[in-house]
């Protein structure tokens, strides 16, 4: 009864031969037969899975194929609307040729070499057990690790007949599954590229969603914090400004006169020398009269902060200065020493971002407030001088 057409069959014969035996005694309310694999072969070749190597096509009774939940690749048991929908499907249009099948490795947990585990089909099993259909066709494939079998999964679900898309949750479930039982390795390299290679129908903003989320299930920053640059919430810029009693950025939604009483504007910059920020503090500073304070942060996790913090100094610094020599490009004049108090722009320090617990403080997270270089805390001074002219922090 089994067949794998043109294809080599590398299937052990007494195996084969088990499947067929118990075969011929099951339920099979579908009509599957050997004659519907050649043609499901015509119409729908095996596809070519990284890392795997296709054993054949076969019909095999549903008794021998293990269907592990913890392999589900969704983020949640059987969808019961999606499987109502197969149901339906099965009832109407029986078994569609074009369509690839499920796919299926030899069972590494089990003796009985003529067992497998799918890797694929869940929903489909459990409208098939609604049928009483006792056999069905599998794909059945050699994977040279666990890594390419959770690739060939997830890929294998990109199918209709009827199509159930994965969600982000799922794609989360998986990732951060396969970090934690040592799949993956813990790193940011790692679960992007894995993340690039299972989500392959997802967007970029979608797979972006899935690595931060499964960055932060699995610590692979634990002791790093990054900002949103939008909304009001905890580890928002807006967020950190308002809890700390320092002024909203910007000038939005505030009169002239509301700005002149606050006496001083405010703008996050993910760089030291972040033209929109130095621009439009050079603008308003100059049309209101007061200063402009810049919070420097990194927008991304850096292995080294105080290699970004050093550079943010440097960044900033350049810029100062090509300002400071466009001023004497216009006016033809020489510029000497430059008054600091009338410099309209100038440095707060940086927000924290390495949150580390810290045993010698109850285990309070190493910065919790504004931070200069070193990450040592600073108290913000509207009508202070900026932080680059402290000696410490003059880097040339």
């Amino acid at each position: 009864m089994t067949t794998s057409f043109n294809y080599v069959n590398n299937v052990d014969a007494a195996i084969v031969a088990l499947w067929d035996r118990v075969a011929a005694t099951c339920a099979n309310p579908l009509g599957i037969t050997e004659e519907m694999v050649m043609e499901s072969l015509e119409k729908c070749p095996p596809k070519e899975f990284r890392g795997g190597t296709f054993r054949g096509r076969y019909i095999i009774p549903r008794q021998f194929v293990r269907y592990n939940i913890e392999d589900q690749p969704r983020d949640k048991s059987n969808d019961q609307d999606h499987v109502n929908d197969l149901v339906n499907n099965y009832s109407v249009s029986g078994v569609l040729l074009d369509c690839p099948p499920p796919i299926a490795t030899f069972d590494r947990q089990d003796t009985d070499l003529a067992k497998l585990a799918a890797l694929a089909g869940f929903n489909r099993n459990e409208a098939l057990g609604r049928l009483g259909q006792e056999v069905y066709i599998f794909d059945l494939y050699d994977f040279e690790s666990r890594y390419w079998e959770i690739v060939a999964r997830n890929e294998s679900n990109h199918h209709s007949n009827p199509q159930l898309s994965q969600s982000i949750p799922d794609y989360i479930k998986e990732v951060s599954n396969a970090v934690n039982e040592g799949i993956v390795e813990r790193s940011e390299e790692a679960i992007t590229e894995f993340v690039d290679l299972i989500a392959t129908d997802k967007t970029y903003k979608a797979k972006k969603k899935i690595r931060n989320s499964c960055f932060n299930n699995c610590q692979v920053f634990a002791n790093f914090r990054v900002y949103n640059s939008s909304g009001t919430g905890e580890n928002t810029l807006n967020g950190f400004m308002k809890k700390n009693g320092l002024a909203k950025q910007g000038i939005e939604n505030r009169t002239e006169q509301e700005l002149l009483a606050q006496g001083y504007l405010t703008y996050c910059a993910g760089d030291g020398d972040a033209i929109n920020s130095w621009m439009r503090g050079i603008f308003h500073a100059t049309r209101l009269g007061i200063p402009v304070w810049i919070f420097g942060y990194s927008t991304k996790r850096v292995p080294d902060i105080a290699t970004f913090r050093k550079q943010y100094i440097i960044d900033f610094g350049i810029m100062k200065e090509r300002l400071i020599q466009f001023a004497s490009n216009i006016s033809g004049e020489s510029i000497g020493d430059v008054d600091e108090d009338a410099f309209p722009v100038k440095f707060a320090g940086f927000l924290p971002q390495y949150v580390k617990p810290n045993p010698q403080d109850n285990g309070r997270e190493t910065e919790h407030s504004l931070v200069d270089m070193f990450g040592n805390t600073l108290r913000f001074d509207q009508d202070g001088d900026c932080l680059t002219l402290r000696d410490d922090h003059q880097i040339s």
